[in-house]
């Protein structure tokens, strides 16, 4: 599932499935049909990352990445006996 960072839009108050306020400074949230509405409605708008935040998700993707290119190695040399 896909995401995106959303904050609230000006002057609109959105809260989370939990009752929680959604930060205004904004988060990642994924493409649920609760979000979808909220986009729809104007209540939540697209925002720009803050770069400590992009750099992080960019670090984790990375990480993923290698551990599943690791992980495909290691099945297929288990798979041939080597």
């Amino acid at each position: 599932m896909t995401t995106k960072y959303l904050k609230p839009a000006p002057g609109r108050a959105v809260y989370l499935m939990d009752g929680k306020p959604w930060p205004a400074d904004g988060m990642d949230a994924e493409n649920s049909l609760f979000v979808r509405r909220r986009l729809k409605d104007g209540d939540l708008i697209e925002a720009e990352r803050p770069v400590a935040i992009a750099e992080t998700a960019a670090e984790a993707e990375t990480t993923e990445t290698e551990k599943t290119e690791t992980g495909s190695k290691t099945r297929r040399s288990k798979t041939t006996g080597e």
